[in-house]
């Protein structure tokens, strides 16, 4: 009988023993991370928001972001006012959102500019503007060179590039040479190929009202397409630029051009117009 029991025992550690090494462990079976595509050049990062939306429209979130501007065919840009432009006559970095006509944010834009332009130039410094998405990663970069307007120095002009982020060139927003007061700009693509023609008011140099309208032609001036028009917003009791683009517009880089052309004319006409200020365009 013992020899039995001892036979039985041997078997079961035996069984035991087996067992064990078959299963793995504990430490083998947790997945202690997900597969990431954040170390491959160009990949972003997911969107920071739900996509459980009563819209089917919404629930599809663009992978670059320039395709926030797929189905803009308005765009608001609204400045955001800091208390220390209204406590004091020194400029300072300006912050805007472009928003869509039914409130939807599109990006968040911050100037980047020198001191000493700001104090000594006013609106007619020159800056880099930053356009974030709403994963809160660059989509446009807008580098604006310091410069004057056609009532002075004809041979340097305002000018804007817009590029996109890390390094590629999107175009360039040119101001035209004009023996008149009515203010001219150029749109080009990357190649230079004229695009579209922007045509606004009569003026004397860098001075507008406060409403004003400039009109988008096609390259070659027969037919307006849209228009960017400063207003005045009872709602959000400030002035507002209106980007108004065509449908047929579908080249997304084509649309972050006229984007740029807004905020080019912002700063050319109207940001001195908003408060009481020393800071003036230089013409």
């Amino acid at each position: 009988m013992e020899n039995e029991n001892n036979m039985d025992n041997i078997s079961l550690n035996n069984f035991s023993m087996q067992t064990n090494n078959s299963v793995p462990t504990e430490q083998e079976t947790v997945i202690t991370s997900q597969p990431s595509n954040s170390d491959v050049p160009g990949s972003r990062r997911p969107i920071p928001v739900s996509l459980i939306e009563q819209d089917y429209r919404r629930t599809i979130y663009p992978a670059s972001g320039l395709g926030f501007l797929i189905e803009a065919n308005q765009l608001i840009i609204q400045q955001t006012v800091e208390l220390t432009d209204l406590l004091s006559n020194i400029c300072s970095e300006n912050r805007y959102t472009v928003k869509m006509p039914r409130g939807d944010t599109l990006y968040y834009a911050t100037e980047s500019s020198e001191d000493f332009q700001r104090t000594c130039f006013g609106s007619g410094r020159s800056f880099s503007m930053r356009l974030y998405d709403r994963t809160q990663q660059e989509s446009l970069i807008l580098e604006r060179r310091l410069a004057c307007g056609n009532c002075t120095f004809w041979c340097y002009l305002q000018k804007m590039e817009v590029w996109i982020p890390p390094g590629e060139l999107v175009g360039t927003i040119s101001q035209n040479f004009s023996f008149s007061m009515k203010a001219s700009f150029n749109v080009y693509n990357r190649h230079w190929e004229l695009l579209y023609r922007i045509e606004g008011p009569s003026s004397f140099g860098c001075l507008l009202g406060k409403t004003q309208n400039f009109q988008i032609y096609n390259f070659d001036g027969s037919t307006q397409i849209g228009s960017i028009i400063y207003q005045w917003d009872q709602v959000q009791v400030s002035y507002n630029m209106l980007l108004q683009m065509p449908s047929n517009i579908t080249e997304t880089k084509h649309k972050a051009l006229l984007l740029g052309s807004a905020f080019l004319l912002e700063y050319m006409f109207f940001e001195s117009s908003k408060k009481k200020t020393r800071c003036r365009c230089i013409c």
